[in-house]
């Protein structure tokens, strides 16, 4: 008996055969050296090929040989444990300490409410459990989840427990039909909460992230009614679901168990603490009494922190055929590591001390001893313990406390789990591992693949960021991360393959394991290692991905058959099918060779491991080529995804295993156009970013109206030097929106402080008096009125007739009077003296050196501020912001800034709009549409702007220039928005005003829409926020209103905020909200898309990068939709290279791509043809979204341009260094397709069509769409066609480059092709020509590179609006160098041509004045020669005559061109003198003849009058 009393409760067992298997494994690690031994002494020389992938192949063995000495530390000292429950029985069975039973779930569709209750029932629902528990107990019931009980049963049973079994199944599918139809309900009925008063907690509930505490104690064990139907007390069962806010963070699993913690200390305070997943049943009631045999041990249980327990699966298939088991790690690898102190804790199936993980560290002198308290007694009721336990489990508790980091779980690592069970061994304590022969706990196992890699992704990257962080020791968690890393042993070097092998050939499951092997290192793994190493960077953060535990009803079909499941489209996916195909194409061409050229002897003497290893991959891969091409159930392969894999894996294929060798003709061309291929297909995943995720919106504006609209406006348009005209129809058609005008307020910002527009303004004040109220009468649309005037035909049937002709008769008499103004070119004294507001031009010097000019033109708050029915109008303010030379205004981003600093003073609107000056409103429910995203009560807190598409009215039916941006409106921006909202592109956009003063987005953030304070400053007092010096040492430009330093300002503001966690919305109205005018020249588009290219290029290489900066602010498919559009500037290498070296080559014979008969033309035919028909399929679509086109009008660009545009016939009339690039690539293509021609005409054969069908269709895709160029070079005649210059040019430089190509190309000609085609994209000093029209002052800034270089310069006046009225013409010049020296000063010329040398590097300013009150059209150019040549060093001897000579006809050329552009301008400005001279002579003989016919008729009329009265008289 004594003997009894002293034995241990347990006992400890070496694994059999120790020895033997070190012997072995000794004998693997000697193969192991051998190997490396071999790699090292047969590394292949310089000259051979294969040495850079011996390399490569010599590092992985390295690894796979270090990695398999830490997997045989799992192995080399395993030990199994043994329980003697009798023993505890007889001990302890009074004295049993009490136990805190944790049951997590987190998401009821992913882990349905069933599957919960049964997890509970088998470890313990309430009213079931006083009848299951009973049950169980008598009976005694195994498994004791009853869903798992009831479907284990056979028909037969014995006669005594039928009546009972009969009675508790029913009572079991009662509660499961109503839990049931709950759940498919989605929501509780009224009846059931009105019978239960613990739903009254959900009455706060806002959303799974947003509620109050919210705990239930369903049964209490401490009441005496909580008995079950034979008497016997219950166990406590509690409901916890603790408090979430938005703007807490949660931390997942660990944050829901420490809640568990706290909250069950002040009710139970159990000694011994069970954590279970929800779906992790317990199978075997005795478990609880196996773990207490560890912790109540006499002699070693104090050691011990917890007790894990396997983590095995029910739903398990015969063959695994997802390894979803972890059978080697639960059998061996587990088992070893308790040889060595104890098991990872796993996170579900662990009995711990409380004690431990609250943070105690051990100590041998402290022992806790495992005792019941049975005195201790409860004062507070439950509802009032209920109430003080939601603090414990509150979003605040865990603030400035050791919660998360040295109690509890700890916090930021998706594996808490396993970081928490590694500090607790690191404070000392033993954990135990202890596998019954009757399994624990049994849960549920993913039943797709792609649950399966995501959920090892998850482990593996958890792993992986213990290793890299401060809980990482030497040698411990190398060990624990082995387990992660590889639940198997290597495929080619590991024991799995060396040694069992032959023992386990036949087993399906063996090898099922070997594919996952597989799978989970080449997808699963990679991206795991690549997030966390972007998450040590500091570039995302972590995430908790909870595993779905329930499938479709054909997808566990198909599981159940063991046929792996394909279904859905993931990146992982895509990596294993590229590897998968790639592998069968390399295993082909072995055996091709084999039959047709090396045959069988040569294979197996050199490259038989390789090919074996190919040969087990392809096997491995079955499944794989399965769903990829022979299945047609709905788990095979996405199509989409079979094609990309296809088209990668023989791309690449092809690529590498064609590549020229050394020597032969082509090798660079065939790397560079690989580089070229590798940059397309990369920025090709960029763009599908932009369409694989589509969103439409659509709003309410119906629920918006019934809604109190407390809401103010403040309409922001941004103008530099447009048509005032333009201007005021955008004005009118904003301040006319269906809005409450007495919370609009419309701010106009001149940027030219121009009278003119000011004036203009000043008439539009009077006439939207007229025009509001006649809009909101008839419901006119568009509001502008002179698209609408347009829009109305003149015997179009109006009942308002009168009332329009009144309305456009006014509209058109204030158009004449402005008109009149500008056609002056200054304001009349008459009309200065009528308005004192026009005193503040009076110190107005230059258009880029003046005051602040601020008028509110109408004050709502004014009581005269009505409108002719009597209606409050929007406040109206005109601002032209102080500038001055000394200071830079920063263009647009300083306009918007300045009106966001007055305005707040004025109207302070919560909501801005901001358009340019020529985006009128097509549609006045425009606002409202927007309101309805702020306004929304669940997501409108989120959103920080809505963004209009931006539509042009003047595009014509072709598109001739591409203006519409039509794909980019109607399908990338969409897609944008299902990653988190488009850009903000700087022109239809409603703002908060709080975001764009910097606020950061705060989920708790409620936007409380109060109308704005009464206006308090005057005029002159706002004027200083518009000044210059205002925003000198403050955040305005950075971290306040628009940022600075960009060309595209807009762009880099809207990912700025998106990246302090605001979101954006894309809406796209069925009709257009906002039209303007599109670039109707090819030089103006051109210039557009490079201002636009460069600045998206400049955010991506500046800290505000959506590559770096923003990764892990933004979602991942926004961060590649912004990269879309950043890399445009850089994907002009790759274009430039596939648009001329293989039309080069074809001159020389060197075929690039696979010939017409090879199996490698496929890809490359289904890429091209799929690429292009997707891409015409996504416009013709688009088309379906759009307007039909409006008619122009000719104020936009001069009339025979406009001619042209309507025509749709490009404009090619002003030179500049983009045509001369255009135009030679486009000669270059043509004549290379004319010597194609001449050597099929004159030399049979010496083209191979069957090799270079894909180059010559290249290029003759490439003539036919530069077929306008060769007409704008060659036969045009009208004013639109190429200059002359830069056709002499672009002919020189194509027929260089082709001459080259062909005879040099041997002795590497070709690379110098390619140097001089980039040259001439980089080459910046060029001619510099310019065309404007000057007002006061234009100022120019010309980059000098090189001291010593001649700059030469000419102007030209070509024209002078009015020269009838007389007066001088002329303008003055002024020349200052990067010093502020002046070089130059001419007065009043009309032309001028000199040149000057640049004594300093750096900008020279050339700034134009007018005198003269008219507007004149400038011609302008500057040209700097330059021998680049003798900037460079170390060239070829041979080379250098040649370049000079090269250089030098360049610096002719340019010269050429630069006299042929003045002199070209003369002619102009002559041609334009003679028509105007001309018109004047004839207006002059016209008024000259009148005069005389007027003369005469009057001499005739006064002859007659005194013959008749001298007639009178004589007869009287």
């Amino acid at each position: 008996m004594a003997n009894c009393e002293n034995a241990p409760l347990f006992e400890t067992r070496r694994a059999k055969g120790r020895v033997l298997y070190r012997l072995f494994a000794a004998s693997v690690f000697v193969g192991i050296c051998f190997i490396w031994a071999y790699r090292v002494n047969h590394l292949p020389s310089d000259q051979e090929n294969g040495r850079w992938v011996w390399f490569g192949l010599f590092a992985a063995e390295l690894w796979f040989g270090i990695y398999w000495l830490l997997t045989q530390a799992l192995r080399w000292n395993r030990v199994y444990r043994h329980t003697f429950k009798d023993r505890l029985s007889q001990r302890y069975e009074n004295e049993l300490p009490g136990v805190d039973i944790f049951v997590c779930t987190a998401d009821p569709k992913l882990e349905p409410p069933m599957m919960v209750i049964n997890t509970v029932l088998s470890v313990m629902a309430s009213h079931f459990s006083k009848h299951w528990i009973s049950f169980c107990k008598k009976f005694k019931v195994e498994p004791r989840s009853p869903a798992a009980y009831f479907a284990s049963l056979s028909d037969s049973h014995t006669a005594s427990p039928s009546k009972d079994l009969t009675a508790i199944k029913k009572l079991y599918e009662d509660m499961e039909n109503r839990i049931q139809t709950a759940t498919k309900l989605g929501r509780i009925t009224k009846e059931i909460g009105m019978k239960h008063k613990g739903f009254s907690q959900w009455d706060s509930y806002l959303s799974p992230v947003d509620h109050d505490s919210i705990l239930q104690i369903l049964i209490d064990g401490r009441d005496p009614e909580a008995v079950d139907i034979e008497g016997y007390p219950l166990p406590t069962l509690v409901y916890l679901a603790r408090e979430k806010r938005p703007q807490h963070f949660h931390n997942y699993k660990a944050g829901a168990m420490n809640a568990l913690i706290r909250v069950s200390s002040e009710i139970s305070n159990g000694q011994i603490i069970l954590n279970v997943d929800c779906d992790m049943y317990s199978n075997y009631s005795q478990s609880v009494r196996d773990a207490l045999c560890f912790f109540m041990d006499e002699e070693k249980g104090h050691e011990i922190a917890y007790v894990q327990f396997p983590q095995n699966f029910e739903n398990i298939t015969k063959n695994e055929v997802y390894s979803n088991s972890l059978r080697v790690i639960s059998e061996v690898e587990f088992h070893g590591l308790d040889g060595y102190g104890g098991p990872l804790y796993v996170g579900t199936g662990c009995f711990h001390r409380r004690e431990t993980l609250c943070g105690r560290k051990f100590s041998k002198e402290n022992k806790i001893e495992l005792k019941r308290d049975n005195d201790a007694k409860r004062q507070e009721s439950v509802l009032e313990l209920e109430e003080n336990l939601k603090a414990l489990a509150s979003c605040t508790y865990e603030i400035n406390t050791k919660w998360g980091s040295e109690i509890g779980v700890q916090y930021g690592c998706p594996v808490e789990d396993v970081i928490t069970g590694l500090t607790i061994q690191c404070r000392g304590w033993k954990s135990v591992y202890y596998n019954p022969e009757r399994k624990a706990f049994l849960g549920v196992a993913p039943t797709t693949l792609p649950q399966t890699l995501l959920q090892h992704k998850r482990w593996s990257e958890g792993d992986f960021q213990i290793l890299l962080s401060k809980y990482s020791p030497a040698c411990i968690i190398l060990l624990h991360f082995s387990f992660t890393l590889s639940s198997q042993r290597d495929l080619l070097v590991s024991t799995a393959w060396w040694n069992f092998c032959g023992l386990v050939a036949q087993s399906l499951a063996w090898w099922n394991d070997q594919r996952i092997w597989l799978y989970k290192r080449t997808s699963s793994y990679l991206f795991a290692f690549i997030d966390t190493i972007l998450k040590s960077l500091g570039f995302s953060e972590s995430a908790f991905v909870v595993t779905a535990k329930v499938a479709d009803e054909d997808v566990s079909q198909r599981y159940e058959k063991e046929i792996m499941e394909f279904g859905a489209s993931s990146s992982m996916f895509t990596i294993l099918a590229t590897l998968a195909l790639l592998n069968l194409f390399c295993l082909i061409g072995v055996l091709k060779k084999v039959i047709l050229d090396q045959g069988i002897f040569r294979l197996y003497d050199t490259m038989l491991l390789q090919v074996l290893l190919c040969g087990v991959l392809v096997l491995i891969n079955l499944p794989m080529y399965q769903g990829l091409f022979l299945r047609k159930d709905n788990g095979k392969m996405p199509s989409s995804l079979t094609a990309k894999s296809l088209v990668l894996a023989l791309s690449a294929f092809y690529r590498v295993t064609h590549i020229p060798r050394e020597g032969e003709d082509g090798r660079w061309a065939w790397i560079g156009l690989f580089g070229a291929e590798l940059w397309f297909s990369l920025y090709w995943v960029c763009t599908q970013a932009l369409r694989w995720n589509c969103v439409y919106r659509c709003t309410f504006p119906d629920r918006l109206s019934q809604r109190s609209l407390p809401l103010s406006l403040s309409l922001s348009l941004s103008m530099n030097y447009e048509p005032p005209m333009m201007v005021i129809n955008t004005v009118l058609s904003v301040m006319a929106f269906d809005y409450p005008p007495e919370k609009l307020s419309v701010y106009l910002s001149d940027d030219a402080g121009s009278d003119l527009t000011f004036y203009a303004l000043l008439e539009a004040s009077h006439f939207t008096k007229h025009w509001i109220p006649y809009c909101k009468k008839f419901n006119v649309e568009p509001r502008s009125p002179g698209s609408y005037f347009l829009s109305i035909s003149y015997h179009y049937d109006l009942k308002e007739a009168s009332e329009f002709l009144a309305i456009k008769k006014l509209y058109e008499d204030m158009e004449k009077q402005i008109r009149k103004a500008a056609k002056l070119g200054r304001l009349a004294e008459e009309i200065r003296s009528n308005h004192h507001e026009f005193s503040q031009w009076d110190s107005y010097s230059l258009r880029c050196d003046h005051d602040t000019i601020l008028q509110v033109l109408i004050d709502r708050r004014d009581p005269d501020a009505i409108d002719v029915e009597g209606c409050s109008l929007p406040n109206l303010v005109y601002l032209a912001r102080e500038k001055r030379p000394q200071h830079p205004h920063n263009f647009k981003a300083g306009a918007m800034n300045a009106l966001l600093r007055v305005s707040q003073k004025i109207s302070n609107g919560q909501i801005i709009l901001n358009v340019d000056c020529d985006m009128y409103s097509n549609n006045s429910n425009s606002v409202r549409d927007a309101l309805c995203f702020f306004m929304d009560e669940k997501k409108g807190n989120d959103i920080a702007f809505v963004q209009f598409p931006q539509n042009f009215e003047n595009v014509t039916k072709n598109e001739i220039y591409s203006g519409s941006f039509r794909v980019g409106m109607e399908v990338e921006f969409h897609g944008m928005d299902g990653y988190g909202g488009p850009p903000y592109i700087g022109t239809g956009c409603f703002h908060r005003r709080e975001i764009l003063r910097g606020r950061n987005f705060d989920s708790g953030y409620k936007g409380e829409w109060q109308r704005e304070d009464s206006l308090h400053a005057l005029e002159d007092k706002l004027k200083a926020f518009a000044t210059c010096e205002y925003e000198e040492n403050t955040e305005w430009g950075k971290e306040m209103g628009l940022k600075y330093g960009c060309p595209v300002e807009d762009v880099i503001t809207g990912l700025s905020i998106q990246c302090k966690g605001w979101k954006s919305v894309y809406y796209n109205p069925e009709r257009k909200a906002f039209l303007g005018v599109s670039t109707t020249t090819l030089p103006q588009t051109l210039l557009q898309h490079k201002r636009w290219s460069e600045g998206d290029f400049l955010i991506l290489i500046s800290k505000f990068s959506p590559a770096w900066y923003a990764h892990g602010k933004i979602s991942l498919g926004l961060q590649l939709g912004y990269c879309c559009y950043c890399l445009w500037a850089p994907t002009c290498l790759a274009a430039l290279y596939y648009s001329t070296i293989p039309s080069l080559c074809i001159l020389r014979g060197i075929f690039l791509f696979p010939q017409f008969s090879s199996p490698w033309f496929v890809p490359f035919a289904y890429v091209i043809s799929a690429k292009y028909t997707d891409s015409l399929v996504e416009f013709l679509w688009s088309l379906g979204f759009s307007d039909p086109a409006f008619e122009i009008t000719a104020k936009v660009a001069d009339e025979d341009v406009m001619e042209r545009y309507n025509k749709e016939i490009m404009e090619f009339g002003a030179s500049s260094p983009m045509f001369t690039l255009l135009a030679t690539l486009a000669l270059l293509n043509l004549f290379c397709f004319g010597g194609v021609v001449k050597k099929v005409a004159m030399e049979d054969g010496a083209i191979r069509f069957d090799r270079m069908v894909l180059q010559i269709l290249l290029c003759g895709v490439l003539i036919l769409i530069n077929w306008p160029l060769y007409q704008g070079l060659f036969f045009r005649k009208d004013k639109g066609k190429m200059p002359s210059s830069t056709t002499v040019k672009s002919i020189g430089l194509a027929l260089f480059a082709c001459t080259w190509s062909v005879f040099f190309m041997k002795f590497g000609a070709l690379k110098f092709c390619v140097a001089v085609l980039l040259a001439l994209v980089l080459s910046p000093q060029g001619v510099f020509g310019i065309r404007f029209v000057i007002d006061r002052e234009e100022c120019f800034s010309y980059n000098v590179q090189y001291e010593g270089d001649t700059v030469h310069t000419s102007f030209v006046v070509i024209k002078s609006d009015k020269y009838w009225y007389g007066g001088t013409e002329g303008v003055d010049l002024v020349v200052k160098g990067p010093t502020g020296d002046q070089v130059h000063d001419f007065r009043g010329k009309i032309s001028e041509k000199f040149d000057f040398v640049a004594h300093h590097k750096g900008v020279y300013r050339f700034c134009f004045t007018n005198q003269s009150p008219y507007h004149e059209t400038v011609d302008f150019d500057v040209h700097v020669g330059h021998f680049s040549y003798f900037d460079e060093h170390a060239k070829d001897e041979h080379f250098n005559p040649l370049l000079d000579q090269i250089s030098k006809l360049e610096e002719a050329l340019y010269n050429i061109q630069f006299e042929q552009h003045w002199l070209e301008a003369q002619t102009e400005r002559q041609a334009i003198l003679n028509e105007a001279m001309g018109k004047r002579a004839v207006y002059k003989a016209f008024w000259e003849s009148a005069a005389l016919i007027g003369a005469s008729v009057l001499q005739v009329y006064l002859l007659r009058r005194l013959f008749e009265r001298k007639l009178g008289m004589s007869r009287v």
